[in-house]
């Protein structure tokens, strides 16, 4: 078995709240005990809706947030133990595309300045060869080597994605965390920058954890995919397996959001209904608030992340979903998810 490049063990965040004068607040969990290993080359993505934990969880996984528990470990290495040098070679290992590439690049540079910065920081080659190498990247990525003395207002909101991507990848990096790194485009921009990234991955030594809330997107994507709710993943496993035998509610639910331009195709699932709650510490599980399948059980007890059907998932319901789930297939299939 391949050994991981990224391995996760019960990895948790806790924020503090608030609190009153003479009251105080617990923590806010953001991430919960998350375990997860990342291979070499593979491609994961991280959905659920906004507050379940994604962004944090990438930031813990690139060791820009400390986490309060758990470990994150890279090449072996536990972040925890990183000398100053250790964190510089990590930070050429790795890199983070946000979802606002406006706010991600310094208006007072020029898109050379930028791309070529990283090269020079860590020493990799002198100014000539720098913008040599960034100009070639921005070819890469599709966009002219002419733009190199162009500021971010004057580009497009596409063309500065592709800029921010290109920064990334500069140092040849071994994984990259994309943070909703297509939500802010345009519908005909977001599928140029997803032809992009498929083709990027094919040609580099690359691992990348991908994290949205569109389901639409992710699809195309990743070989294997995590759903995250209230800090917690629920259910994970290989991307077509997921979308075609959905064994969470919350899953179901997120799949049968995604619109269909077919109005003769009814989706049999509902879409999640209400906001997540506060469901996040004491007994039962954390999404039966929402859940339309929610039983005494469900109250009475924490489902657990286990092993089930090749992958994993945390429903104490997951048998009877495995044999209903069929029922769904065609609608998912209409719309362009199946």
């Amino acid at each position: 078995m391949t050994s991981p490049l990224l391995q996760t063990d019960h990895l948790t965040k806790k924020f503090r709240q608030k609190s009153g004068f003479l009251r105080q607040s617990p923590p806010k969990i953001a991430v919960n005990s998350i375990s997860l290993r990342l291979s070499p080359c593979e491609r994961l993505g991280i959905v659920g809706e906004s507050g379940s934990g994604k962004s944090t969880l990438g930031r813990l996984l690139l060791g820009l947030t400390p986490p309060s528990e758990g470990m994150v470990c890279f090449e072996g290495q536990d972040h925890k133990t990183r000398s100053a040098q250790d964190w510089k070679r990590f930070r050429r290992q790795t890199a983070l595309v946000q979802q606002n590439p406006l706010s991600a690049l310094n208006p007072q540079m020029t898109i050379g300045e930028q791309i070529s910065e990283a090269l020079l920081v860590h020493k990799l080659a002198d100014r000539a060869g720098a913008y040599a190498a960034s100009a070639e990247m921005l070819e890469r990525v599709g966009l002219s080597g002419a733009m190199m003395s162009r500021y971010p207002h004057q580009m497009s909101g596409g063309q500065r994605q592709r800029v921010v991507i290109a920064r990334a990848l500069i140092l040849n990096p071994k994984l990259v965390v994309f943070d909703e790194a297509v939500s802010a485009l345009d519908v005909s921009v977001q599928a140029q920058v997803v032809a992009l990234l498929r083709s990027l991955w094919q040609e580099l030594d690359l691992a990348y954890v991908f994290i949205t809330h569109d389901l639409r997107i992710v699809r195309y994507l990743v070989d294997r995919i995590a759903v995250m709710y209230l800090g917690r993943i629920v259910e994970t496993g290989e991307i077509n397996a997921i979308y075609k035998n959905p064994l969470h509610p919350y899953t179901r639910a997120l799949l049968a959001s995604v619109p269909t331009m077919d109005p003769s195709i009814r989706n049999i699932a509902p879409p999640v209904k209400g906001e997540a709650g506060s469901e996040q510490s004491g007994q039962g599980c954390a999404f039966r608030s929402r859940c339309p399948l929610a039983e005494g059980a469900c109250a009475g007890s924490e489902p657990v992340l286990r092993d089930f059907h090749g992958r994993q998932v945390a429903c104490h319901r997951a048998e009877e979903l495995a044999g209903a789930v069929p029922h769904m297939k065609s609608a998912l299939i209409h719309t362009g998810v199946a």
